[in-house]
């Protein structure tokens, strides 16, 4: 009896706890330790707040979106492999999992052999390499949400071993293969965000979410140029967070998305509940029907207010704070200059690779490091012909190795090969920073410096240079390998590009330069010298491309464009004077009828008008050559009359003042132009965009060279003598002739002259 009130006792007291939240810590998994302790700070915090009504995705990352492009193989006694990947701020991981494939060699030892996994540096689990199961194998772990962060490192290491006895440890029998097919799947749970401006970009972009940016864009009506221009800057900044990943802003009228957007809203319109603020200024509200997702609303009274809120967020969203902010005022940056964007490479003066890459990123270490990657970009107009190509000054330590003969620092520019560097070689002579004997440095570290010179035509608009250390053990026999475990190689921050030596010129137009990095647009980092030429009544796909357009110059230059100019095709004539983006689908764009005589393809009245190459340009006209030959316009053309379904870019010289660029976006439907941004956000696809007329599908991308070459830029006036003269060499003989008869007949008449004088002073007659 007295046990059975006890019991009940006990049993009330539980109840107690629980209900109160005191739960005893050993009641609970340790899992749910962590979701409670979510859920309190959640409720507690004023800064995030759980939201219990919002859903759960999942979310599946590969091995090859976390950068194996190809599978990834460890080798020798302790090869590793370390995979990156991010999960967003604003969401908890609540359930992961883990699905490998992987072979091995079949001489690895089972017993003193193993496969150790983990994340974040803790040991996820081991698994055992069985000598009948080395082909094929498949496994599906599940991972501890509690060991995931923001930012996360899953990591690979074979220890393998094929001998009880004295073993090579770089024997080629040490081996194991991990497919880049693997996944990471993540069941993830929201986390909001409170109403502050002051976690701009988020919860509209997020660092940590690696998948395109889709980002709508509403608008409470059809929209004034002014508005759309102050959408376009908002749509740049986004653009140039969002970096590799790409962006959309998808055009809503009146409605709003299933999830995150950015509003647009001036004078009294409004959206259901939401309106205009009144003066400019920026606001961020909870969405009315979706949990946890949030609305940026940009709002004023007309069009210069918007456009001053808009700035204000791009140039100051660092300092914005509270749930609504009014710009009283502002202060405009000043104009930029050609070639001076954030993004690219500065050509006045030699970069330094500490201004392109953090000093992290350029140390590796072990016996197979993995290659130091320097991502950089340029203005694709610099002049090299005929140079012995970009100096690189190339500064670079590592561990010495005395014995070794096949060590060497290979160095390569965007896969291509530039020249390999031996990094033991005994007739190399010492420099004088060879020579340097620092006590702070490891007396077994070697420091090196190398001018090389990286060729030209490998070099424009986007680059990664790519070093990679190869060291090569010295074997010394059985039982008497041991290899060192401080391998090490670094490059020095202070090694320099430069780039200040070649002049700016270059043959357009070239869509490989504008699918590329946006030139010459972006040759203004706030695109200053372009102007945007919409459709009189432009519809919600040609806005999405336009703002879709401004997302890639934002990306390009890592700068907002605050200065374009945004017209209809009425008034194109009043930005005569500046590179032009025409954007139309259908018969909707006027300007396809005006400028019918410069563009390579013409849709009028149901049939479509394509102009031909000439046989002969076919064949001599070479890509490697493209900035150094002009074609002249062929005369033939091609009637075609069909359904229409055709999307296309055209590159052409404007019609209004010459030296000035259009690019022509066009679509037969206007549903159908998202798949020019599509192709200019695929790294593959892209690279088929060249010439100057580019047909696009969803799959393939064809190009050909049709319109005009002209040239943008300038050159000293003996290298554009020298350049013309080079490539035509049958002027360059007619001159020659031309130089020699002249000299022939001053020759000549001096001559006759010199002996008239001759004969008078011997008293002799000239004859006639």
């Amino acid at each position: 009896m007295e046990k059975a009130i006890g019991i009940r006792i006990a049993s009330a007291l539980l109840a107690m706890l629980v209900a109160f939240g005191v739960t005893p810590i050993e009641a609970k998994s340790r899992k749910a330790v962590v979701l409670d302790a979510a859920s309190k700070v959640a409720v507690t915090s004023p800064e995030v707040a759980a939201e219990p009504r919002a859903k759960q995705r999942v979310v599946t990352i590969s091995l090859k979106e976390m950068g194996a492009l190809t599978p990834v193989q460890l080798r020798g006694v302790s090869g590793s492999w370390l995979f990156p990947f991010s999960i967003r701020s604003d969401e908890v991981v609540v359930g992961a999992k883990f699905k490998i494939d992987y072979s091995y060699s079949p001489s690895l030892l089972p017993e003193l052999s193993h496969l150790k996994i983990m994340l974040n540096d803790e040991v996820v689990t081991v698994l055992p390499l069985p000598r009948d199961k080395n082909i094929g194998n498949k496994r599906e772990i599940e991972l501890d949400p509690r060991l995931f962060t923001d930012y996360n490192k899953l990591s690979f290491r074979l220890i393998g071993h094929y001998t009880y006895k004295c073993e090579d440890p770089l024997h080629s029998s040490l081996w194991l293969n991990l497919s880049n097919a693997g996944t990471v799947e993540l069941t993830l749970a929201p986390m909001t965000l409170e109403n502050n401006l002051k976690y701009l970009p988020a919860p509209f972009f997020n660092r940590g979410d690696a998948r395109t940016l889709n980002l709508p864009f509403v608008f409470a009506s059809a929209p004034s140029l002014g508005t759309l221009k102050a959408a376009g800057i908002v749509a740049s900044w986004f653009g140039s967070l969002a970096s590799y990943r790409g962006a959309k802003f998808p055009v809503m009228l009146n409605a709003l998305p299933e999830g995150n957007a950015v509003l647009f809203m001036q004078g009294s319109e409004r959206i259901g509940a939401l309106g205009s603020a009144g003066g400019p200024s920026i606001s961020i509200e909870a969405h009315p029907t979706v949990p946890g997702a949030k609305l940026l609303i940009v709002s004023g009274k007309q069009d210069e207010d918007l456009l001053r809120a808009a700035r204000a967020i791009v140039l100051n969203y660092a300092t914005l704070t509270g749930q609504r902010a009014a710009v009283t005022a502002e202060t405009e940056p000043p104009a930029r200059v050609p070639y001076d964007a954030p993004a690219w490479v500065t050509t006045n003066r030699p970069v330094r690779f500490g201004e392109l890459a953090p000093q992290d990123q350029m140390e590796v270490q072990g016996y197979f490091p993995d290659v130091i990657r320097v991502n950089f970009r340029v203005s694709p107009d610099l002049f090299t012909w005929r140079s012995q190509g970009v100096p690189m000054e190339l500064k670079y330590r590592y561990t010495s190795m005395p014995l070794s003969k096949n060590s060497s620092l290979n160095v390569n520019v965007n896969g291509n090969f530039v020249q390999g560097l031996p990094l033991n070689d005994p007739t190399r002579k010492a420099t004088a920073l060879n020579r340097l004997n620092l006590p702070v440095l490891d007396s077994n570290l070697v420091v090196r410096e190398d001018l090389l010179f990286v060729p030209p035509y490998q070099v424009g608009g986007r680059n990664q240079l790519q070093l990679h250390y190869y060291f090569d053990p010295i074997k010394e026999g059985e039982c008497r390998d041991a290899l060192p475990d401080n391998m090490q190689g670094a490059i020095d921050p202070e090694s320099t590009l430069d780039f200040s030596g070649f002049p700016h010129y270059v043959a357009l137009p070239n869509l490989a330069y504008f699918s590329n990095i946006g030139f010459p647009y972006t040759r203004m980092a706030d695109l200053s010298q372009t102007a945007v030429v919409l459709p009189e009544q432009p519809n919600a796909d040609e806005l999405s491309l336009y703002l879709a357009m401004m997302g890639r110059m934002g990306e390009a230059t890592a700068y907002p464009v605050l200065r374009h100019a945004l017209v209809s095709a009425a008034e194109v004539e009043t930005v005569s004077s500046r590179d032009l983006l025409v954007i139309g689908s259908a018969q909707r764009q006027t300007l396809m009828a005006k400028w019918a005589d410069h563009l390579p393809m013409v849709q009028s009245n149901g049939e479509r008008r394509v102009r031909e190459p000439d046989i002969f340009r076919r064949v001599l006209y070479r890509w490697a050559q493209k900035d150094l030959q002009s074609s002249p316009r062929p005369d033939g053309s091609v009637n075609i009359k069909g359904t229409g379904g055709l999307v296309t870019m055209m590159a052409f010289e404007s019609p209004l003042e010459s030296g000035r660029s259009v690019v022509y976006l066009y679509a037969d439907r206007s549903d159908d132009l998202h798949k020019i941004s599509d192709v200019l956000n695929d790294s593959e696809r892209v690279a088929g965009v060249q010439g100057d007329f580019v047909v696009v599908d969803d799959k393939n991308v064809d190009h050909a060279k049709i319109a005009d070459t002209y040239y943008l830029g300038s050159l000293p006036w003996i290298t554009y003598l020298r350049w013309m003269f080079s490539m035509h060499p049958l002027l360059v003989g007619a001159l020659g002739l031309l130089i020699c008869l002249a000299l022939a007949v001053v020759s000549y008449r001096e001559l006759r002259r010199f002996a008239a004088k001759r004969l008078v002073t011997r008293g002799g007659k000239v004859s006639s």
